[in-house]
């Protein structure tokens, strides 16, 4: 049976919000994937994990790894967010995200190089959509709304267009570094409303948005006709 070690955020840690707290669910993707692909999956994801946290995590595990066929990675939905409450108080100085777009890519690529250095294969996902509505309301509550769109020249669409920036860089980190990325973004948009497969949030994927996604990987290996068992 072929093995998987994985980190990331909540998205891959099967985080939804539930009657307005984060829990885990148990039928989240990762574990769709390990009972009906029957593979065994080490998940080391983490809530509000950025690819700093990551790195760290992978350090910390790094000898666990060769032991295990695939390394699955998932960030970007944290590293691409900033600190709201100070955006808030003061919306006319210059706010930096967790992690700057060239910091997570220097980063991402040098971890995607110590699992090779393992002759462990690294596979990328990439991120769901987000809502900017819902995560607009959800990051402004109990703080200054109007200094925030203020800081977004009035366009909560800011949100999403700025997370797709850090979307569109994983995907050339995937063919800059010739490794595997599976597609969960398009199935999401295939619809024509992904937002109903989002929580309240809009940003984690509700239990049929994890089932979307346990879709596409099993469909990117049907394609690339990968055996798992």
């Amino acid at each position: 049976m072929k093995s998987v070690y994985a980190f990331g955020d909540s998205i891959l840690r099967g985080v939804i919000l539930e009657n307005d707290k984060y829990v885990i669910s148990k039928n989240n993707f990762s574990n769709i994937c390990k009972n009906t692909l029957g593979v065994s999956i080490e998940n080391k994801a983490k809530f509000g994990s950025t690819i700093t946290n990551g790195q760290k995590s992978l350090e910390k595990n790094i000898q666990n790894l060769k032991n295990y066929d695939y390394v699955i990675f998932e960030f970007g939905g944290n590293d691409c967010d900033f600190n709201w409450k100070e955006i808030s108080e003061n919306p006319g100085i210059e706010h930096k995200p967790n992690n700057t777009i060239e910091d997570f890519k220097k980063i991402y690529t040098n971890l995607i190089n110590k699992v090779k250095q393992l002759n462990v294969a690294p596979v990328l996902l990439s991120l769901p959509p987000i809502d900017s509505e819902k995560y607009f309301k959800k990051v402004s509550s109990n703080l200054n709304k109007e200094n925030i769109l203020k800081w977004m020249d009035n366009d909560r669409n800011f949100i999403s267009n700025w997370h797709e920036r850090y979307n569109l860089e994983t995907f050339k980190l995937a063919i800059n570094n010739k490794i595997p990325i599976i597609d969960i973004t398009s199935r999401f948009l295939e619809s024509r409303n992904y937002r109903q497969f989002l929580c309240e949030d809009g940003i984690h994927p509700n239990e049929k948005g994890h089932e979307i996604i346990a879709n596409a990987i099993k469909e990117h290996l049907q394609v690339k006709n990968i055996v798992l068992e």
